[in-house]
């Protein structure tokens, strides 16, 4: 019997509009890039982590980081990231595809490794995540769906927005696919929480919250301090979330 190859791709570039350059901003000690890599690589229902960047002249220092990390990547389209998606999934011969964001860099491998659990046993699923109805903080977003789906959205998506966020093709059409969404044990219920880095106030925050807890601590650790200090949680509260609209029921 053939076991599934599950793969966390990991999508990079250093031309965020907000914050330019974000992937690469000194994190307690080391980049947020370096972060992100290093907590991927503790999912342990994940065989590989590979980074998905793009062939704007601007990434070509992260290719160089990549490669100092040992990490395996593709280059890809900087604006039809769907792409470069279905690219890095043929590169990496994976037959399930975990896509997290390198703006995330306190994402927590045992989330990560929920969100693929409920994919792995709801027979017949095409796509799982906890973000359909987002009920853990912002920046534990992980979707989980299958190489054969992602190759199909990249084969009939049309719509800009369907190329540039590689899955509303999915969960805007639950017509057409089967979803699941993984809701957030009750001590992580935090959905406004800004756990992402996209602007500055949201970078320190971060750099506030690893030099209370440490680099690699668990979610549980972050949102302790946090409650702890509620006056801390509130530094980047006024950042805007950007998100696609998810489907009112599926």
């Amino acid at each position: 019997m053939n076991v599934p190859r599950t793969v966390i791709i990991a999508q990079a570039r250093m031309s965020s509009t907000r914050l330019p350059g974000k992937t690469l901003m000194d994190l307690g000690g080391a980049p947020v890039l370096d972060r992100v890599v290093a907590r991927a690589r503790r999912a342990r229902l994940a065989d590989d982590v590979w980074l998905a960047i793009t062939t704007d002249p601007s990434d070509d220092v992260l290719e160089e980081h990549a490669r100092s990390l040992g990490v395996p990547y593709v280059r890809g389209s900087l604006e039809d990231v769907l792409a470069r998606y279905a690219q890095a999934a043929e590169a990496s011969a994976a037959d399930v595809v975990v896509r997290i964001t390198c703006d995330c860099p306190l994402i927590d491998p045992e989330v990560i490794d929920t969100v693929i659990r409920e994919f792995d046993d709801t027979p017949g699923i095409d796509y799982c995540s906890n973000t359909l109805v987002r009920t853990y903080p912002i920046g534990m977003d992980t979707e989980v769906f299958s190489r054969a789906v992602l190759e199909k959205s990249h084969g009939r998506a049309t719509q800009p927005h369907e190329r540039e966020h590689v899955t509303p093709y999915l969960y805007q059409h639950p017509e057409r696919f089967r979803l699941e969404n993984v809701t957030a044990p009750e001590w992580a219920r935090w959905p406004e929480l800004r756990l992402t880095l996209d602007e500055a106030a949201d970078l320190e925050l971060l750099q506030a919250v690893v030099g209370r807890v440490g680099p690699d601590a668990g979610l549980r650790q972050v949102l302790d301090a946090l409650r702890a200090d509620p006056a801390l949680a509130q530094v980047n509260a006024e950042v805007e979330h950007r998100h696609v609209e998810k489907p009112v029921e599926w």
